[in-house]
């Protein structure tokens, strides 16, 4: 009797789609960033407009999401700096929120606002926490 021969196990490899999510939500942005500086009306920027501190309440649900997505899509890829781990989307994020918020300087349409940046590191942060946990937990 021959003894029975294990399948060989593909490597792990990701999924296609993965980087679907962050790409789509990104356009998205933009989308409402092109249209916020040009001056133009957008239905989701006056919904926001209605709510109590809904500008900054929508700054950390969007970059909360394009957080998640983009280390998702990195795969929680992560690098030290002086000690200390930081996850790669998570850092990409918060430059893409910089560079977006002092452009606004350049748009008579626009407003600089420096809680709208702490709005943008909230949201950063909690989705950074809910990644590393996630790992965590995934590494147990």
């Amino acid at each position: 009797m021959k003894p029975i021969q294990q399948k060989k196990q593909a490597p792990n490899k990701k999924p296609k789609l993965r980087f679907l999510p962050i790409l789509l939500f990104f356009i998205f942005i933009l989308w409402i960033i092109v249209q916020a500086d040009l001056g133009i009306d957008n239905p989701f920027v006056q919904l926001v407009q209605q709510i109590p501190w809904g500008d900054k309440i929508g700054h950390i649900c969007i970059f909360a999401g394009l957080t998640f997505f983009l280390n998702y899509a990195l795969s929680h890829a992560s690098f030290k700096l002086f000690r200390i781990k930081l996850l790669t989307g998570s850092v990409l994020i918060f430059c893409f929120a910089l560079i977006e918020e002092f452009t606004q300087l350049f748009f008579p349409s626009r407003t600089f606002d420096f809680g709208d940046i702490l709005s943008d590191l909230v949201g950063i942060s909690l989705a950074s926490i809910l990644a590393y946990r996630n790992v965590l937990a995934a590494s147990k």
